[in-house]
Order: structure tokens, then sequence, then C-alpha cells
């Protein structure tokens, strides 16, 4: 019966890892989600109580740089209100239109026409835009280090109790 948790707990942390690359899959919450269908299903022998909160602190960390990593950095190097929501709305866009690279060029586009429109000069646009771009790769390599840690102490664990 463990083995049959085990195949369901890979398959959504699979499919977690999958949505740290694809932004329409919650990522590090399914890999989460993965663990603790696997801890409950082994009576929090295997995956304790103190892992999984471990987990979910790594997890809420990761949620909280990635939405708010990008706007952060773009308000740290000056960006409007309009250039923060010009960056989602073009994201949004983009991700609708192109899929990932739609949602890396739309939120740039969307950023820096966003400060155009607040009456910033290109040069100051394309520095709000680029900081919110790095803000976005930032916020995106801390979501595959937490996710590949849950997943690495997870399977630790699961190997070492075989």
């Amino acid at each position: 019966m463990s083995l049959l948790f085990l195949v369901l707990s890979t398959a959504v942390m699979l499919t977690g890892l999958a949505g740290v690359f694809l932004p329409v899959l919650p990522g590090v919450p399914l890999v989460f989600a993965g663990a603790l269908i696997y801890a409950w299903s082994t009576g929090f022998q295997v995956i304790t109580v103190g892992n999984l909160i471990f987990f979910a602190i790594l997890t809420a960390v990761s949620s909280a740089v990635e939405y708010v990593g990008g706007v952060l950095t773009a308000r740290k190097y000056g960006a409007s209100k309009y250039g923060l929501i010009g960056g989602v709305l073009g994201g949004i866009l983009g991700l609708v239109i192109l899929g990932i690279p739609g949602l890396i060029v739309g939120q740039l586009a969307g950023m820096i026409l966003g400060e155009l429109y607040f009456g910033k000069q290109m040069k100051e646009s394309f520095t709000s835009g680029f900081a919110m771009f790095v803000g976005y790769i930032l916020g995106s390599t801390v979501k595959v280090f937490f996710a590949g840690l849950i997943v690495i102490v997870f399977y630790i664990k699961v190997i070492g109790a075989l």
C-alpha cells in the first residue's frame, strides 16, 4: 500500500517540478503536497511532522519570493505603479499568446510600456523592465532550489527507510 502512495506522491512531485517552470501550475506547493501525501500514508513515520514543517517553510518562502521578487526589485530601481501593472498585464497576455517565453517578454514589454505611459524616459523604462526581469529570474531560481531541496530530502528519508 505504501508503494502505491509513493508512486502517487512521486507523480504529484513531478507535476510540481514541472510547475516550477510552467506558471500555470503551483510548482513548490505541489511538491509539498506530494510529500504530505506520503507522510500521511505512512503515519508520519518516514516523513515526519518536523520534515513537513521544514517543507512548508520552504514552500511559503518560495511563494513569497515568487510573487514579490520581481515587484520589489523593480520598485528598488524606481518602477512606478503603472510600470508594475504593465508588467503584470504584459506577463499574463504574453503567457496566453506565446506560452512561457511570452511570459518573460510580456512582463518586460508591459513594464516598459507602463513606464513610458507614466512619462518616464526610454532609458528609465528599460531599467525598470530589466529590474523586473532580474527579480523574476531570482524568484525562479529560489523556486527551483527549494523544490529540488524538498525532493532531495524527501527521497533521502524514503530511501533510508527502505
